[in-house]
């Protein structure tokens, strides 16, 4: 089973991003940083939810299966694809050979409407830059941030929690705790408590912070504070409104 709430969570903020200010360009490079999170995990391929923003943005470029670069000389081999009963048929770098690391998928096309998705980044795309890959904090921040102008509560709140929640175990692999409270969640935690969250219902428990004691708890944050050290120390930390 996907992990839908990491694919709402993205599909959310893609709304979001193209209601902000900024040029495409910034605008693709977000969109991108969110792709390369839902990446990471156990997803479905959703970028068809949002297709009218990645065309706007020009993170995805649409074609005609026509106009591949291997179309010609090819031509059996695509009009096999269009007749498969899957909706969406991805191509690989060597289009008649299977995917692997080195044969990756750089299109996809869509047999209802004959046309092939280029996504930004694929080889098929030259003379582009390159992804700027951003951290998970930076991009969160980044987002709660512009979420913040914006009275944007929901992204606010969903951004935190997936910050603390499933973020890449930052106790164990990236900064400490007092670290990441100096660059990140110092800002983070003030712009989280402007907000009251009483009639907010989080994408999935995943991605809900529980207070001590709640009564539908996943444990997370009991199980955090007992355990102790540095991850619940933060979590005591974030959740006292009081403490800077």
């Amino acid at each position: 089973m996907s992990m839908w709430e990491i694919e709402a969570l993205v599909e959310e903020s893609i709304n979001f991003v193209d209601k902000t200010e900024g040029t495409n360009e910034h605008k693709v490079q977000l969109i991108g940083n969110l792709y390369a999170i839902q990446n990471q995990y156990d997803c479905k391929f959703t970028n068809f939810r949002v297709m009218p923003i990645l065309l706007k943005t020009g993170y995805t470029r649409a074609i005609d299966y026509t106009e591949h670069p291997d179309y010609e000389g090819n031509e059996a081999w695509f009009e096999k694809q269009l007749k498969k009963k899957d909706d969406i048929v991805f191509i690989n770098r060597d289009i008649k050979k299977r995917w692997s690391e080195k044969n990756d998928v750089v299109a996809y096309l869509e047999n209802e409407t004959r046309k092939i998705y280029i996504d930004y980044g694929s080889p098929l795309r030259k003379d582009e830059g390159a992804l700027e890959l951003m951290s998970e904090y930076d991009l969160g921040l980044h987002l709660i941030r512009e979420a913040h102008k914006l009275r944007d509560k929901a992204l606010v709140y969903d951004w935190t929690a997936y910050l603390i929640k499933l973020g890449s175990n930052w106790f164990k692999e990236t900064m400490t705790a007092d670290e990441l409270i100096s660059r990140y969640f110092s800002e983070i935690k003030t712009i989280w408590y402007a907000y009251d969250y009483t009639d907010y219902k989080p994408i999935n428990e995943s991605l809900t912070i529980y207070p001590v004691g709640a009564e539908d708890s996943d444990r997370y944050t009991e199980y955090a504070i007992e355990v102790g050290g540095e991850e619940g120390e933060f979590i005591q930390w974030f959740l006292d409104k009081e403490r800077v």
